[in-house]
């Protein structure tokens, strides 16, 4: 069960005040999602000719994390159109990568990601990698992880949603 926190005010986030706060907890909706993975050269605009490439296509981009290392990157995108955004980008001899993964939208609370985290390990479920976006606390925000079984861990978080 999720951690819930005293509140004098329930309507009110008090994630400020708390280590978990329980109002931006149950708000938190979970979907399976297709994200793509593109290996791309480290080069002086290559990762601006992904975003064209989609772009053109008028493929809207989500979400997005960048990781490189000394001879290539790798873009991982969710989109508007997973299977349009594949089929260009290949049709570009990009390498693209297909995998589900879960996406999350929640207020941007303090605790979010521990109560996420600590669920999964409690079911023995490894975040392989995660990726986040977020304006400012208590604003929407989009949390992806890659696990070895995406529904199952949608499962365990959304039993504990209900919890």
């Amino acid at each position: 069960m999720w951690k819930a926190i005293e509140n004098s005010d329930d309507t009110d986030c008090s994630c400020l005040e708390s280590s978990v706060c329980h109002t931006c907890v149950m708000s938190m909706t979970i979907q399976i999602r297709r994200q793509l993975s593109v290996a791309i050269e480290n080069q002086l605009g290559r990762l601006g000719q992904v975003g064209r490439l989609l772009a053109a296509q008028g493929i809207h981009i989500d979400a997005f994390s960048v990781i490189d290392n000394v001879e290539q990157g790798m873009v991982r995108l969710m989109t508007s159109d997973p299977a349009a955004a594949r089929e260009s980008l290949k049709a570009a001899s990009l390498p693209v990568v297909e995998v589900e993964v879960l996406a999350i939208e929640m207020n941007d609370c303090i605790g979010n990601l521990a109560a996420v985290g600590e669920a999964l390990a409690a079911a023995e479920i490894n975040i392989e990698y995660a990726y986040a976006s977020t304006a400012e606390v208590g604003q929407p925000a989009r949390l992806i992880l890659k696990t070895a079984t995406p529904a199952v861990a949608r499962r365990i978080l959304e039993e504990k949603l209900e919890a």
